[in-house]
């Protein structure tokens, strides 16, 4: 069975704080991954990001969007968590 969640991310602060302006999308996927695998309560390696919300934090090179909506679904037969991008 799997569980579906819906987030809204504000990462803008956290990520220009905690990293440089050359690694700022890079930090951004880090951060997402740790986000999510506090909320879900699993292991940040069981995190998995969808391609395509891959594809939008790195749309603007180093410069990611200070916010995003993403829908987690949670596998717990495979103990995976696939975060995909919100459209509304």
């Amino acid at each position: 069975m799997a569980e579906e969640r819906k987030i809204s991310l504000r990462l803008g602060r956290i990520v220009r704080e905690k990293y440089p302006r050359r690694r700022r999308a890079t930090g951004e996927v880090r951060t997402i991954r740790r986000i999510v695998a506090r909320i879900m309560k699993i292991d940040q390696e069981k995190v998995k990001i969808d391609p395509l919300l891959n594809e939008i934090i790195w749309s603007r090179g180093n410069n990611p969007p200070r916010r995003l909506r993403i829908s987690v679904e949670y596998d717990e037969e495979e103990g995976l968590a696939t975060v995909k991008p919100l459209f509304e």
